[in-house]
């Protein structure tokens, strides 16, 4: 018997190892799992940001919000008004009017403008500041419009309230002062 012994484990090491089956639905729940576990571990290693304590906020890449709020001061001081938005437009601005309508994209806001200009005609403009903040700027504008079919002429103030993101006014938006005729 001692010899059969022998060749049973002989014979047994000789035999090629057999692959564990691993099933493929198991194989594919473990791998979100581990991605889990170790975006846990990237995150217990960091430190953990005070709540309470500021955080920085930045407008990105390109001209700042204070370049471009004082070429923009300057450029419609001088009536420059196209050359403020080939400039310093993003193609995805958003203009909001103060009487709450929004124009999303470069066609549509030099839409609302054309359409600004068939009707009206400014007499004389001027534009204060810029006003800077971390993500943007504003300006104050004094304006005395005509209405080309009344012929009632208006004098307006507002704000325009301009956010920039690398280097381009992404949004606009004006607040409309009082007005005196």
């Amino acid at each position: 018997m001692a010899s059969r012994k022998k060749s049973t484990r002989r014979a047994s090491r000789s035999r090629p190892a057999v692959k564990k089956k691993t099933n493929k639905k198991s194989a594919r729940k473990a791998a979100p799992k581990r991605k889990a576990a170790a975006k846990k571990r990237r995150a217990a290693s960091k430190p953990r940001r005070d709540p309470l304590a500021p955080r920085d906020v930045a407008t990105g890449a390109g001209a700042s919000a204070r370049e471009i709020g004082a070429s923009l001061v300057e450029m419609f001081n001088r009536g420059q008004l196209r050359e403020i938005e080939e400039m310093w437009w993003s193609p995805r601005i958003t203009s909001i009017e103060g009487m709450g309508q929004a124009w999303d994209g470069r066609a549509a806001v030099e839409g609302k403008n054309a359409w600004w200009a068939q009707t009206n005609r400014m007499a004389s403009g001027s534009a204060e500041g810029p006003y800077v903040g971390a993500t943007g700027f504003s300006v104050k504008f004094h304006l005395e419009v005509e209405d080309k079919n009344t012929g009632q002429r208006t004098i307006m103030d507002e704000i325009g309230v301009y956010t920039v993101k690398d280097g381009k006014i992404v949004q606009e938006e004006f607040m409309y002062g009082p007005s005196a005729t």
